[in-house]
């Protein structure tokens, strides 16, 4: 008790002076202190923790800093951008400590997910791309829902019950029944639908099962032919990817042609700089349905690219609501396109 106590004291103050850039050292040092204990814990909580501290050297402590650290990292303007942005969408001025505290346990959690997925990346890049293909495939066949359980990204059947009263499945026991069902040959898609029908018509266990432990479940039966992994990992990633990237384009090229007459006809932006938005748009697109899930992505490095004289004041005053009222629209579209391929 006293534990979570010290983790409460002075956490909404805090983070409004860091977000605020107002902040004295301590304050400082005490939020990522607290974000620290939280990422400490919630890594201590996965198996795959251990294998990650032992391939990398590494404490579980260590793994807990390097998964915050882009939480504290300074844009050109000294800004801690990535709290800022998320925080400036919360009531925290008016919420309690605890609330403060969830939402701040969120944050923590989504960047550890996300540095487990690159540590594993940099570590081992055959399960890496495994992990790669099955979310290309959640997003475009929708077959699974992606849902958090204990803060880990899992995945669930999609319009069934998750059983979540139930026990997990070992996970040796569920190798032994799927690799009974599965050649080795399949792409990532069909495994897939082998044990979205097996977690279907079984109910002794919870159908909630971890990312990683899928694709850890899929390497196990690729490793079996060891003649398949690797080329069956680039023709799903380029059978998919060639999918959702025609999609994405089409989405852009409707969004812009739906929105020409209301910004450029109307004389808000130049057709030139309209034109760059949307460049914009779709490599954004591209990163979250087919890259890295759009994590870190900056609207306005990647229009300053194609606009090098673009300073920080002119894109805040001029471009950002626009371009972010557009990504909202090419976003919603995309997402109800791709359901549907």
């Amino acid at each position: 008790m006293s534990k979570y106590l010290n983790l409460l004291k002075n956490l909404r103050e805090n983070i409004l002076v860091v977000i605020a850039g107002s902040h004295r050292h301590d304050q400082l040092n005490r939020l990522i202190a607290v974000s620290h204990t939280l990422a400490n814990s919630f890594l201590a909580s996965k198996t795959t923790a251990g294998t990650l501290a032992s391939t990398y050297g590494m404490s579980t402590s260590d793994l807990a800093y390097d998964c915050i650290a882009d939480l504290f990292q300074k844009d050109a303007d000294g800004n801690y951008i990535q709290l800022l942005s998320y925080f400036k969408g919360l009531p925290i001025t008016t919420a309690k400590q605890e609330e403060v505290l969830a939402h701040l346990r969120r944050l923590v959690f989504s960047k550890v997910n996300q540095g487990i997925y690159r540590l594993y990346s940099e570590a081992d890049p055959s399960l890496a791309k495994i992990i790669r293909n099955i979310k290309i495939a959640v997003n475009v066949l929708k077959n699974y829902d992606e849902v958090e359980k204990f803060g880990e990204s899992s995945l669930v059947p999609s319009a069934c019950n998750p059983l979540e009263h139930l026990p997990p499945i070992d996970k040796d026991l569920l190798e032994q029944r799927i690799s009974a069902i599965t050649t080795g040959r399949e792409l990532v898609p069909e495994l897939m639908a082998k044990l979205s029908l097996y977690l279907r018509e079984q109910n002794e266990h919870c159908r909630v099962i971890p990312i990683v432990t899928v694709a850890i479940l899929f390497r196990s039966i690729y490793n079996c032919r060891q003649d398949l992994p690797n080329q069956v990992v680039m023709e799903d990633v380029e059978l998919i990817a060639s999918d959702t990237s025609a999609t994405i384009k089409n989405v852009c090229e409707d969004i812009k042609n739906k929105n020409q007459i209301k910004y450029v006809g109307e004389g808000k932006i130049s057709e030139e700089m309209f034109e760059k938005y949307f460049i914009v748009l779709e490599e954004e697109l591209r990163e979250k349905f087919i890259g890295k899930n759009g994590h870190d992505f900056s609207l306005y490095e990647s229009l300053k690219k194609l606009s090098p004289d673009l300073t920080k004041e002119d894109y805040k005053k001029n471009h950002r609501n626009k371009i972010e009222y557009l990504l909202k629209q090419v976003n919603k579209e995309a997402v109800k396109r791709l359901k549907d391929v």
